[in-house]
């Protein structure tokens, strides 16, 4: 599947109308995340979680912590793994995540800013510096794709062409498919 990644000079500033449904739901050393009003945050983990052999609903029931708070770890561990594959360690980063809930309005949120159809799951703004997703359709590879498109842009100076980011963000799924099916076995 392929994600894209655009690049403009200018984008306004104002919330376009999918956008402000959207609200903060934490923000933490690395991400703030927003979503829409009845998002499942403990879903959300579970899509996102490193740690494969932890049921998540088990560990809430044993131990319920801030779901926020364990959102923000979940998303801290995965910003963790993507600078060790693609071994780029930044010393400030800070991205936004808009999490949406479905490909339609994922598409509404693409059309407002490009005035183009969009099909696909998730996108990274370069010029808003923001990872817009599709809850519905969310992995955690894709996140880490999107992530990695994050880091990218925050470390060169000078942007590699488009399908050398790609290459590198695949790279980047492509290593989490494996370690997943590596410890499954």
């Amino acid at each position: 599947m392929k994600y894209l990644l655009f690049f403009f000079l200018f984008i306004p500033s104002v919330l376009l109308p999918k956008e402000r449904n959207l609200t903060l739901i934490v923000k933490g050393e690395h991400f703030s995340v927003y979503g829409y009003k009845d998002i499942d945050i403990s879903s959300l983990i579970e899509k996102i979680k490193l740690n494969y052999f932890v049921d998540v609903k088990e560990i809430f029931k044993k131990d319920p912590k801030d779901l926020k708070t364990q959102l923000l770890e979940s998303l801290d561990s995965l910003y963790q793994e993507v600078s060790e594959i693609l071994d780029i360690h930044l010393y400030n980063f800070h991205t936004n995540i808009k999490i949406l809930p479905d490909r339609n309005s994922l598409n509404e949120v693409f059309r407002s800013y490009f005035k183009k159809e969009f099909n696909e799951r998730s996108f990274y703004l370069y010029t808003n510096n923001t990872i817009y997703i599709s809850f519905e359709d969310l992995t955690l590879e894709m996140l880490a794709h999107e992530i990695a498109h994050a880091v990218i842009s925050r470390y060169f100076v000078v942007l590699p062409p488009a399908k050398v980011q790609e290459i590198l963000c695949g790279y980047v799924e492509y290593i989490l498919k494996k370690r997943k099916e590596f410890l499954r076995k």
